[in-house]
């Protein structure tokens, strides 16, 4: 197995980054970029992406159509400080994990993603441009 880290600094304070991270997620999300980062079928599209707040709370996609598709469930909640959810993916042996930690640098936060316990370096290697595009993404959102 194998895990990518990546890090992007926020001009924001912790609160504000934590709360654009998980409540703003459809808003900033980019749905297609170096990748396709939707699990839409085809015939529909994307409309949200919602991470519950809670332990046991899902992380979902939700199309256009109504229709849902659960990507992970929330394995730790810890406001300001840090997040955990499992990234399923049907043809992988087993669920990944993404760690969001939010970590105050004065007027800044530090935003680290680890995502472990991938199948493989080829994979790891894709979902780290994909970590980076994303989080570039939510750091020009929340600093907007």
């Amino acid at each position: 197995m194998s895990m990518v880290s990546e890090k992007v600094n926020v001009r924001a304070d912790r609160a504000t980054v934590f709360n654009a991270y998980v409540n703003e997620m459809s808003s900033w999300w980019p749905w297609k970029g170096e990748y396709t980062y939707s699990f839409a079928p085809e015939g529909t599209s994307p409309d949200s992406i919602i991470l519950e707040g809670e332990v046991g709370g899902r992380f979902f996609e939700r199309f256009a159509d109504g229709t849902e598709h659960q990507i992970g469930t929330v394995t730790k909640w810890d406001p300001p400080n840090e997040i955990a959810y499992t990234w399923e993916v049907e043809d992988w042996p087993t669920p990944s994990i993404i760690t969001v930690r939010f970590i105050a640098e004065g007027d800044t936060t530090t935003v680290v993603v680890e995502h472990d316990n991938l199948p493989d370096d080829d994979t790891a290697r894709g979902y780290s441009v994909g970590h980076r595009e994303i989080l570039g993404v939510f750091a020009a959102h929340t600093t907007s």
